[in-house]
């Protein structure tokens, strides 16, 4: 990446918009900075007299790099939210770990090489397991051993030894830009109140990602080129919404997200529910998808009335398990009372495919989307799971307006099961005499073809129903979302799915239940499809906060009693 000191060379190319995938909604606008770094590491043979100092040089450095971290966590306290300090705990966990240096250190002295290249290849033995592995979480904890090794080095090859370490100088509020999501560079991001970050790197679920849907910085991920087309010192825009970024943008490029990001940011002072209404009245319901608790942040700001989806999902991305009933508890807790009366609808654990939680536990199969996930894992081996987290939400309930809703149901099986486990804990609460609400609601996912063919059965047996369109694009077109080469099948306004779209409505309404119908998947969130979808007969609508005012104009000037 060639490097500029002058921000005036937007005329050194043509704008290009690079295609990504969204990691934290927002737009952000700046010049580009690069913030990977190659580190040249030399393989130096060491006498066998040199052995025990260069072991306690390498220790030196881990402990440099520890402070290092400590501070920066330190100083990000005020910004960090629940979710960015369980990963910040994470890492902290990962640079402890002692069995890692000890083999470094082993390595020093069974090979009599520098610090640098044993802790390189020790790092690269470690980062080739993980790479390996079909699995994108297990993948994602990849990147954060390239950090950590990453960050070692750094401190390890500086001028003057490991104590004179000093990090890099970046200004402020620029977009950074990198191949890869390390934590340590997204904690740089929020030190440096950069405008958006964009990345190369596929590690959707990694700690990085989620730390900067928690610091709230926009960025894109997956941008293909993204290196070879960025210059430091080129004015670029992250679309945080969209999932694009655009280098070198044009006078009315830059003028036309120069107002969107004004539009985007207006709704923060909003704290009041805001009612939404189609031109001829049709009362439009619009609550938030959220990734994490700090997010409810996003929801209260933006005027939404309520959480449509919580992905409990956080829990096992940011730790890497399932934490105990009273850690979710308090969690569930936090995100009710904060809600303050508007409705929160908690998702059960979605595990599986991208999602995993350790080795021991991982979902295995030739294609984990058609395998064991959501509510199958649970049904078939893991019901105590289940039972766990439903009696930690039912318990948080306490004077909220809470549902709790099943994710991948297929069968009506399947309904009745999860439901039968719904109906035992309020039992055992009852029998207890615990403190619930009686008003917890049920639903049921639709996200699979089985479910919204059955949707009026299965209706029959819930609260409510939300329309997962993600998962139920994929299964209905037979194309993995996440292929990139069968990614065009995946079209929302395909005829055959919009059918589909129209039978589950119509199977509501004839039941007189439209208004118990949600759709959560990201078609929710894009204002060119919402006409299309309130004309169907869709009523309520979760989406991504930063969405809201489009998704609100967008229905304000939906008149339903003219022909389209």
């Amino acid at each position: 990446m060639a490097t500029s000191t002058t921000h005036t060379k937007n005329h050194r190319g043509k704008e290009v918009q690079l295609q990504g995938v969204p990691i934290c909604p927002g737009i952000g606008i700046s010049y580009a900075h690069a913030v990977d770094s190659v580190i040249h590491v030399p393989k130096n043979k060491i006498e066998l007299s040199q052995v025990s100092s260069e072991q306690g040089r390498y220790t030196r450095a881990v402990e440099v790099t520890q402070d290092q971290l400590h501070n920066h966590v330190v100083s990000s306290h005020e910004g960090s939210t629940l979710s960015n300090k369980a990963i910040l705990d994470v890492h902290q966990a990962i640079l402890a770990d002692k069995s890692f240096h000890n083999r470094v250190r082993k390595r020093i002295a069974a090979e009599c090489k520098n610090a640098e290249w044993c802790l390189k290849e020790e790092g690269h033995g470690l980062i080739t397991e993980f790479d390996k592995m079909r699995n994108p979480y297990f993948q994602a904890r990849g990147e954060d051993i390239r950090d950590m090794v990453g960050n070692i080095l750094a401190v390890l090859t500086s001028a003057n030894g490991p104590e004179s370490f000093s990090e890099p100088a970046i200004g402020n509020a620029q977009v950074l830009v990198s191949r890869h999501f390390y934590p340590s560079s997204v904690m740089l991001a929020y030190r440096k109140h950069a405008a958006g970050f964009a990345s190369e790197s596929n590690a959707l679920s990694s700690h990085a990602a989620i730390l900067l849907k928690g610091f709230g910085i926009p960025s894109v991920g997956g941008v293909q080129n993204l290196i070879v087309t960025v210059r430091d010192g080129d004015q670029i825009i992250v679309d945080g919404i969209n999932g694009l970024v655009i280098v070198r943008p044009s006078p009315s490029t830059l003028d036309k997200y120069l107002s969107l990001k004004k539009e985007a940011e207006a709704p923060e002072t909003i704290t009041v529910p805001e009612q939404c209404f189609t031109r001829d009245g049709t009362r439009i319901s619009l609550n938030a998808n959220i990734e994490n608790p700090d997010q409810i942040s996003l929801m209260l700001s933006h005027g939404l009335e309520g959480i449509g989806l919580f992905r409990t999902e956080f829990f096992i991305l940011v730790g890497g398990r399932i934490p105990d009933e009273e850690a979710q508890y308090k969690t569930y807790r936090y995100l009710i009372n904060k809600a303050a009366g508007r409705s929160v609808v908690i998702r059960t654990f979605d595990i599986g495919t991208d999602k995993q939680i350790s080795f021991s536990q991982e979902c295995t199969g030739n294609n984990p989307s058609l395998g064991v996930r959501g509510i199958r894992r649970h049904l078939l081996g893991k019901a105590e799971e289940l039972r766990t987290q439903l009696r930690a939400i039912i318990r948080a309930s306490v004077g909220g307006n809470v549902g709790i809703l099943i994710p991948m149901i297929t069968t009506m099986d399947d309904v009745i099961e999860a439901k039968r486990h719904f109906m035992s804990i309020k039992e055992e609460l009852l029998e207890n005499a615990m403190e619930f609400s009686e008003n917890v609601a049920l639903g049921a996912m639709i996200e699979t073809p089985a479910a919204a063919i059955a949707v009026a059965d299965i209706l029959s047996e819930v609260d409510f129903i939300s329309i997962g369109t993600n998962d139920l694009l994929q299964y209905f077109m037979a194309a993995d979302r996440d292929n990139e080469q069968v990614l065009h099948y995946n079209d929302t306004e395909n005829s055959a799915f919009l059918w589909l779209m129209k039978f589950i409505i119509h199977q509501a309404k004839d039941l007189g239940r439209e208004y118990d119908v949600t759709i959560c998947g990201e078609i929710a969130s894009q204002p060119h499809i919402i006409p299309l979808l309130l004309r169907l007969g869709y009523r309520s609508f979760s989406i991504s906060p930063v969405a809201a005012t489009n998704i609100r104009n967008v229905c304000v000037n939906t008149d339903l009693t003219l022909r389209k």
